[in-house]
């Protein structure tokens, strides 16, 4: 298990290596590419840690800075191209030009980090100290050349809570969704939304990275898990995008008719979703671990 978990941690900071540099000319599919990296660097560290080296504290903050920074760039980049769609759909706006000035100055606060974070040093002391703190040198110990060939019944067991989490997790997504007038605290009823999406990348990606000793279950996991990520992520950016719309109204030359009308077309598809999502919830369950082995 370690060989994989070892390939696929060096996999993702070559990734790092090769996406932060176009992050610097505000590229944002390298954005979105490097942020994706860091998103399975940290499920697999959080997964794995009993059997993977200690990462330092320091170079534990530094990771979560990097991949805070790029989540903000490219959250921005999202909700401007999310609201521009909205834009272009229809023509009645009072005032588009407002709007569309609104949409580019986030497009450019997008840019901007993406700019800083791609060409300051301190992604390459990161990716570095990173490398050498978990993939030190290619020297097998005995203790490591036995950790090569696991059972099944071990990988199991490591990723045996990370899918207990996702079931709670789960459980009170679905409580949330069917609370008879909708849950009483909308922020905390969206922030289990989220956490849920976030339980169910860990679990998602710590499982591509064994995915050779799973075999076939690698992908009964993976599969519903994807599903259930997507409508998670399309509910969440409907949420941000619905407070960001909101801030609209304190924007000078904008419309509040526009800010309503585009609040409906987004309320619309959060509805949309979060029903797709319920469905979802019963249609497409992640199997347990612990069942992939034989019986």
């Amino acid at each position: 298990m370690r060989d994989s978990v070892d390939s696929y941690i060096a996999l993702q900071l070559a990734e790092l290596e090769g996406c932060l540099p176009l992050v610097g000319a505000a590229d944002q599919e390298a954005v979105h590419g490097a942020r994706l990296a860091l998103r399975r660097l940290r499920s697999v560290l959080s997964c794995y840690k009993s059997v993977l080296p200690d990462v330092p504290e320091a170079t534990g903050r530094d990771v979560r800075w990097l991949a805070r920074s790029l989540g903000e760039a490219r959250d921005a980049y999202v909700l401007s191209q999310r609201t521009a769609l909205w834009l272009d759909a229809s023509e009645a706006w009072l005032s588009p030009e407002a709007l569309h000035e609104a949409v580019n100055q986030l497009l450019a606060g997008s840019n901007e980090m993406a700019t800083r974070i791609g060409t300051g040093k301190r992604w390459q002391g990161i990716v570095r100290a990173t490398r050498q703190a978990l993939l030190p040198g290619t020297a097998h110990s005995a203790a490591r050349e036995i950790d090569n060939h696991p059972s099944l019944l071990e990988v199991a067991e490591l990723l045996q809570p990370r899918w207990e989490t996702v079931q709670k997790s789960l459980d009170s997504t679905k409580r949330s969704l069917e609370a008879e007038n909708g849950h009483p605290d909308e922020a905390e009823r969206n922030e289990v939304l989220h956490g849920a999406r976030k339980d169910i990348k860990v679990l998602r990606y710590s499982v591509e990275a064994v995915a050779q000793v799973l075999g076939a279950g690698a992908t009964a996991i993976i599969q519903p898990s994807m599903v259930l990520q997507r409508l998670l992520g399309e509910q969440h950016d409907s949420v941000a995008g619905q407070a960001w719309i909101k801030s609209l109204a304190e924007m000078p030359g904008v419309e509040p008719l526009d800010v309503e009308a585009l609040q409906s077309m987004e309320l619309r598809r959060l509805v949309e979703t979060e029903a797709s999502l319920h469905a979802a919830l019963h249609s497409s369950p992640i199997p347990e671990p612990r069942r992939m082995l034989p019986s």
